[in-house]
């Protein structure tokens, strides 16, 4: 029952979200507008705004919020860590290097996106072909070499970027996060690798909640434990790179909204991670309303937002591991 309960409340938290994110904008739209489009659609002034330019902006902040979300309930999960985020294992400084060649070498293409994409995988690919081994302490070796990797790249990123200052602008403008100009064609492509990753973890859900023993204690439970790892390391992984994708880099969602549902909810994963989907999605969408309407200053990447919610948070987490207070829920 509280489950149900729980699965209710955030749904209509996403559904609130969504409605907020319609209705603000530079032209204000009123919810009776909104409900009655969403049911009747038509070629008026309103209705174009509401489903080519608002929308696809509300649903990107979605998938993104969800995505980052789930993709941190896995991570924390295989590495049996609270304070695991979906960027631990250089997904964020390939993403960063991978945006700054595409804009280096396709300048008039547009492809900082793409090329962020396939920098997050490749990293996190790179970092987990040197971690592999037959030990099952192989995810300690696996956040080393993620922070190797991720610091290698840094440094490439940083090197290039001074070579190129002229597009210092746009490259810092994607690494802040932000969610701009989104076409339907874009949240299409990366909802349908989103979807296919979730699909890969959801079957997993029973032997994540046994990794949270160990991977010793799982392997003696019959968890096939280096596949189990594989699969659900390369479906995050899918997740934050397509989150990447529409959004830049967006910290601390993926590490706050699974840890939250999981001291609300509990650690099983069953529930912990449709529940992360949905809060997570109902958490960005709102901060991209609290981001587009700032007062004084008007628009900021809601990254700026997510990071000032956040990173409290964080460290509040931090300081209750460090006094050797339980910090799972």
């Amino acid at each position: 029952m509280k489950t149900g309960r729980n699965v209710a409340g955030a749904l209509g938290l996403l559904l609130l979200a969504v409605i907020l994110g319609v209705m603000h904008g530079p032209t204000p739209i009123t919810p009776a507008t909104v409900v009655a489009d969403v049911f009747h659609p038509n070629a008026s002034i309103a209705s174009i705004i509401i489903w080519q330019i608002r929308m696809p902006r509300v649903v990107a902040a979605a998938l993104v919020g969800g995505s980052l979300a789930v993709a941190g309930a896995v991570m924390q999960a295989l590495l049996q860590n609270p304070l695991a985020d979906p960027y631990i294992v250089g997904a964020s400084s390939g993403a960063g290097l991978g945006a700054i060649l595409a804009e280096e070498w396709l300048p008039r293409v547009g492809a900082i996106a793409p090329g962020a994409f396939l920098g997050a995988l490749g990293a996190v690919m790179l970092s987990y072909l040197i971690s592999r081994g037959r030990r099952f302490n192989a995810m300690l070796t696996l956040i080393l070499a993620g922070y190797a990797v991720g610091v290698i790249l840094t440094s490439v990123s940083t090197f290039l970027m001074l070579l190129n200052r002229e597009e210092l602008t746009s490259i810092f403008a994607w690494e802040v996060g932000g969610i701009h100009g989104m076409t339907w064609g874009q949240v299409k492509w990366a909802a349908l690798l989103m979807v296919l990753a979730l699909l890969l973890i959801w079957p997993w859900a029973d032997e994540m909640n046994a990794l949270l023993l160990g991977e010793e204690e799982a392997h003696h439970l019959g968890v096939p434990v280096r596949r189990v790892r594989f699969l659900l390391l390369l479906a995050a992984s899918l997740l934050t790179a397509s989150a990447v994708y529409l959004s830049g880099l967006i910290g601390f969602v993926g590490l706050v909204v699974p840890h939250i549902i999981r001291r609300l909810q509990g650690p099983n994963h069953r529930t912990l991670i449709p529940l992360s989907f949905l809060v997570g999605a109902a958490f960005l969408t709102l901060a991209d309303v609290v981001a587009e309407t700032m007062p004084v200053v008007g628009s900021i990447p809601v990254g700026l937002v997510t990071a000032f919610l956040g990173g409290p948070y964080f460290l509040y987490l931090l300081v209750q591991q460090n006094r050797g207070r339980a910090v799972w829920g």
